[in-house]
């Protein structure tokens, strides 16, 4: 009887570290699924804040590129999220660009004042 409680407790610790290892690993990858879920949203509307912003004051594209990434960025910041790899910010804000052109084409943008 001795030797099954032995075994008993062996396989107790080890669950109990496996349990724990994995509950870790999924916390984490809970994390990385709601930042994905939440990048596009946050770079569509980001991407036609940036363009709002141009009617009023003149910015260059990558000026608009920059103000979108960096709203982003600070959005996820203020949730307690942080992304070290700042080109999946980038690469969100331009396929929301690109995917939103026909509707940024009806905010007029002001020019370059020479």
């Amino acid at each position: 009887m001795q030797f099954n409680d032995v075994i008993v407790t062996v396989l107790a610790t080890v669950l109990t570290a496996v349990i724990g290892y994995c509950g870790h690993y999924l916390l984490q990858n809970s994390r990385v699924l709601t930042v994905l879920r939440a990048l596009e949203p946050l770079a569509k509307d980001a991407v036609i804040a940036a363009q709002k912003l141009g009617v009023t004051e003149y910015l260059s594209g990558a000026m608009k590129k920059n103000h979108a990434v960096q709203s982003v960025t600070q959005t996820f910041l203020n949730a307690g999220f942080t992304i070290k790899d700042e080109q999946v910010i980038k690469n969100a804000v331009e396929k929301a660009y690109i995917e939103q052109k026909e509707l940024l084409a009806q905010y007029p943008q002001k020019k370059e004042e020479e």
